[in-house]
């Protein structure tokens, strides 16, 4: 058993406790870039028939959007804190899940291999618990921070996880991966953001649940 495998059989312990005091449980997962949130997301809901998963990443503005918005921005970093993401999208699929117990809804979501938008994709309501894994997720500047019942933060070495995340995308773009030193890397803006993020709003001491990593 790998360890993203075993850290998501802990939190699906916690899951089954916590359910207990909801019809409908919404647990979102925040943790840096390479702290293994998508993994763990998806090893959650294969062990629980009960969870629908969403990935923040799915949520992303489309490249253009994001490109404009970045050559325009002062101060960069503030892109990635605020708008990278289709955050009234997201608060929409939230609220229809916590509300409804039938049926499906339809969201748009990105395709990072083609670079645009795949055609909508259905998310099941019916499913009991929903688990949504990404970055500023428990941002009081955000109102989909109200959303959530529970919080978990994946606990981890910044400089560890950013050697993962390097191997990851220079495995991925081979000869196309850019340096993080280029200018055209945004990476820079998004550690600026994420770091006064954990320094100002603190999101592993307004976690449910901590895991090490």
């Amino acid at each position: 058993m790998i360890k993203s495998e075993r850290i998501a059989k802990k939190i699906n312990r916690k899951i089954q406790v916590w359910t207990k005091d909801h019809a409908k449980l919404v647990v979102a997962i925040d943790g840096y870039a390479g702290s293994g949130k998508t993994t763990v997301a998806d090893f959650i809901a294969r062990q629980n028939p009960e969870v629908l998963v969403i990935h923040l990443d799915d949520f992303i503005n489309h490249w253009k959007k994001r490109k404009q918005m970045i050559e325009k921005a002062v101060d960069k970093s503030k892109v990635f804190e605020y708008n990278w993401y289709r955050y009234n999208d997201l608060e929409k699929l939230v609220n229809n899940f916590k509300t409804k117990n039938n049926g499906v809804i339809k969201f748009k979501t990105y395709n990072y291999d083609k670079n645009e938008f795949d055609p909508k994709r259905p998310f099941d309501l019916t499913k009991k618990i929903l688990v949504i894994d990404g970055i500023f997720l428990f941002h009081s500047k955000h109102k989909i921070n109200k959303l959530w019942d529970k919080k978990i933060y994946l606990n981890v070495d910044f400089a560890k996880a950013d050697k993962k995340r390097i191997a990851r995308e220079k495995k991925k773009w081979g000869k196309d991966y850019i340096p993080e030193n280029h200018p055209d890397n945004w990476i820079k803006h998004y550690k600026e953001a994420y770091c006064r993020y954990i320094e100002k709003y603190k999101p592993k001491e307004k976690s449910d649940f901590v895991v090490k990593i």
